[in-house]
């Protein structure tokens, strides 16, 4: 079976999921503008809009896109081709973590995606939820978190208060973030300090890092009254180490992108067959195999596909897979669509 006969399967297989696409997680839908990719045809199209979920379900089943993306903004009309003519009227404050952009090794030069790299990217939302809750006060139930169904994770946060933010003011929570010309000695004042692990925030997490590298400075700032020139040199020399650290990797460009679009729950990503889904916190502590487990569709019958390149990794999306160049195997269906799509192997009729 060609390449045509192959899109064909992908296409049967994705309009059967999307015959019972749950659509409650688009907020607002009416209001956003929706672009699509497909399994045939370059690029995108993009600057079309909805009356509600089933007109939206209706386009997704006659027309099973392979990427579905939708606009963080709300605008009082969507379909506008003229951004600036498409009444902005806010937009959801989203971060994106990408394995691809991680600077570990688990996730340095990995060409497909691994379980190791995609723990990596968890952690990583997990360093944010503590910035987000600890630092800038948002609630629990205020955060929603998005498995982005290939390498990464996003976060989306929907209050009225964040969505009237500029992109300049977006740029500012970025650098927070990011500790961006972060420097220890801001959090000195005279005999104060603000570096102390009873503290939430920014505080208590630097006095576990110092903790873990130099007990004994640690043990000094809290023993003294007045934090001398010495201990503050002392300290500052830890900069760059306690930027790397506690800094968030996310791809800052899509934070303050006030008219970015980002994968639509729920919906399947194009690259893997893996649906989009909402986790929580809880469900993220579960770990990774838990979060590919629940992602998981097309779980019914076996694909047999020939090899194009020995694949890199021993696991591919939990499953043992072994074979070498124009190896012939027999893998469950997604697993199949994952190698085929990503050009690892060939379906065999």
């Amino acid at each position: 079976m060609g390449m045509p006969g192959f899109i064909e399967l992908v296409r049967v297989l994705f309009r059967n999921y999307y015959r019972g696409i749950d659509l409650s997680e688009v907020s607002d839908l009416e209001r956003r503008e929706f672009g699509f990719q497909f399994l045939d045809k370059e690029g995108m199209i993009r600057h079309i809009g909805f009356r509600g979920s089933d007109e939206l379900r209706r386009y997704i089943i006659n027309n099973v896109p392979s990427h579905i993306y939708y606009s963080a903004a709300l605008y009082g009309n969507p379909t506008n081709q003229d951004m600036d003519a498409k009444d902005w009227l806010g937009a959801d404050l989203v971060f994106d973590i990408d394995g691809d952009h991680l600077p570990t090794p688990n996730c340095q030069g990995v060409e497909l995606m691994t379980l190791e790299c995609l723990g990596d990217a968890a952690e990583e939302v997990g360093k944010l939820l503590d910035f987000l809750i600890e630092d800038f006060g948002f609630s629990d139930s205020s955060i929603k978190i998005f498995f982005s169904g290939h390498r990464g994770y996003h976060v989306h946060i929907e209050l009225p208060d964040v969505r009237g933010l500029t992109d300049e003011e977006r740029r500012e929570i970025v650098d927070y973030l990011l500790l961006r010309g972060f420097d220890i000695e801001h959090l000195i004042r005279g005999n104060a300090s603000l570096i102390d692990a009873r503290l939430r925030g920014i505080g208590g997490r630097l006095a576990s890092v110092i903790h873990e590298v130099d007990p004994e400075l640690l043990n000094e700032l809290s023993g003294r009254k007045r934090v001398g020139k010495y201990l503050v040199r002392k300290l500052s020399s830890l900069n760059a180490m306690i930027s790397e650290r506690l800094s968030v990797h996310i791809d800052e460009v899509v934070t303050m992108d006030i008219h970015r679009l980002i994968r639509m729950p729920n919906s399947l990503h194009g690259k893997t067959g893996l649906k989009v889904i909402r986790i929580s916190p809880s469900e993220l502590e579960r770990g990774v195999e838990f979060i590919i487990d629940k992602a998981v569709q097309f779980r019914k019958g076996s694909l047999t596909i020939r090899l194009a390149r020995k694949v890199p990794v021993r696991r591919v999306l939990g499953e043992e897979i072994n074979g070498d160049e124009g190896s012939i195997i027999k893998v469950p269906t997604y697993i199949g669509l994952y190698l085929v799509i990503n050009g690892w192997g060939e379906l065999v009729d």
